[in-house]
Parts: structure tokens; sequence; C-alpha cells
């Protein structure tokens, strides 16, 4: 159960509604919400070139990374049949003999 003293530690130790009411209410008017939501909106406007010109030279790299793969595969595929086929013949001539 808590007691009396517990609650004064936690109201020490984290802040109260009563305190911001208290201490902030002046600040945290209607007015202070509206302008600090539009300066939010303004900071996304101002960034938004910056993130989508980040985010298209992402997709490029992405792009160049998946051509690169598949020339890699291609050159594995083309490996591996060789050796699939080089293999076969010797197990060929191996058995003729």
């Amino acid at each position: 159960m808590i007691t009396d003293a517990d609650v004064k530690k936690l109201e020490k130790t984290f802040v109260t509604k009563e305190f911001l009411k208290k201490e902030l209410g002046r600040f945290a008017t209607k007015d202070v919400m509206e302008r600090g939501f539009v300066e939010i909106i303004e900071f996304i406007g101002e960034i938004k070139g910056e993130i989508m010109a980040e985010l298209n030279k992402f997709h490029d790299e992405v792009v160049e990374f998946r051509s690169e793969m598949r020339d890699i595969n291609r050159n594995s595929q083309s490996t591996l049949n060789n050796h699939e086929t080089r293999i076969t013949h010797l197990e060929y001539v191996s058995k003729q003999s």
C-alpha cells in the first residue's frame, strides 16, 4: 500500500499536473500551442525537399545494388553450369575407362 510519505517522495521525483498548471500555465496558452503547431508544419515543409532528395538517392542506390546482384548471380550461375558440365563429362569419361 502506498503511504503519504511515498506520495510526497513521488511528487518530488515526478512532475505533477498541479506543478505544470502553476508553473507553466501562463505559457501554455492556445495561441502558443497554435504557433508551435504552425512552426512544426513550416519546418516539415522546409525539410521536405531534403527528405525527398535523400529518399531518391537511396532509391537509386538500391536499384544499382539490385543490378549488381543480378550480374553477380548470372556470373555465378554460369560458373556453376560450367562446373556441372565438366563434372558430368569427367564422370562419363571415368566410366568409359
